[in-house]
């Protein structure tokens, strides 16, 4: 067991090498290309954000790579595409022009797919395993429910942030796109809590159809990851104790 986590580990640095290389390459052809202005630190910072954005790739393609094919790899891979991919790109201060934003919406268009890819892997677990009897009801469902509820959470808030970033006109009331980057994601992640849990504070909220629509989505979502889904698995019985 040991000696295959080992091998696991030096695939992972290797496919990390690899990755760090091409994306080397890709930024260095993509700058050749748009004709941009060949800068050292620039190539450098597109292939730290091209790197961050395909690594994952590695665990997706490779079964049981690491961690065992389920809610644990999808859960990480989520918080990784949620929480460090924006960190990074937000850290990085790159000055896009207006060549490089198509290049730049590539990268993100990826990491949305990725991102919704180990959502669905998460979502079928939950739904689809708990609804058809598939499988039995174990305490650590709970766990998964509720780690469901917050990653979709944090994905809501992600997507707000996107549609703000591409709309020429506000999306919400109560974000002012003149903040720093960062504190405009966290806005957008507090404003996606709020709705999930139906609290409503009335601070934020949107203007545009498409972000109602989103909106009423997510509301949705909450209720039924809540108050079904969490409810069939307490229901089940598998928080009593023995003794009873």
């Amino acid at each position: 067991m040991r000696l295959y986590r080992k091998k696991q580990i030096l695939i992972l640095l290797y496919n990390s090498y690899l990755t760090g290389v091409i994306s080397i390459l890709v930024s260095l052809i993509a700058y050749i290309i748009l004709r941009e202005q060949l800068k050292p630190s620039v190539i450098f910072f597109t292939a730290i954000k091209i790197f961050f954005s395909v690594l994952p790739i590695v665990f997706l393609k490779r079964r049981n790579f690491l961690f065992k094919d389920g809610p644990l790899k999808s859960v990480i891979l989520i918080l990784y595409y949620l929480i460090l991919v924006p960190i990074v790109n937000f850290s990085l201060g790159l000055n896009i022009t207006d060549n490089l934003k198509y290049f730049f919406d590539f990268l993100s268009i990826i990491d949305v797919i990725l991102l919704i890819s180990s959502h669905i892997i998460l979502l079928k677990y939950v739904v689809n395993d708990f609804f058809r009897r598939k499988r039995k009801i174990v305490a650590s469902d709970v766990t998964v429910v509720m780690t469901t509820y917050i990653t979709l959470a944090i994905s809501f808030g992600l997507l707000y942030t996107l549609l703000s970033l591409f709309s020429v006109e506000p999306v919400f009331h109560g974000i002012n796109r003149d903040i720093p980057g960062f504190e405009f994601y966290f806005k957008h992640i507090y404003f996606s809590f709020i709705t999930i849990t139906t609290i409503g504070y009335g601070d934020i909220y949107p203007l545009k159809s498409i972000a109602q629509f989103f909106v009423v989505l997510e509301i949705i979502t909450g209720i039924i990851l809540t108050n079904v889904i969490l409810g069939l698995v307490i229901g089940s019985g598998i928080l009593k104790s023995k003794d009873q």
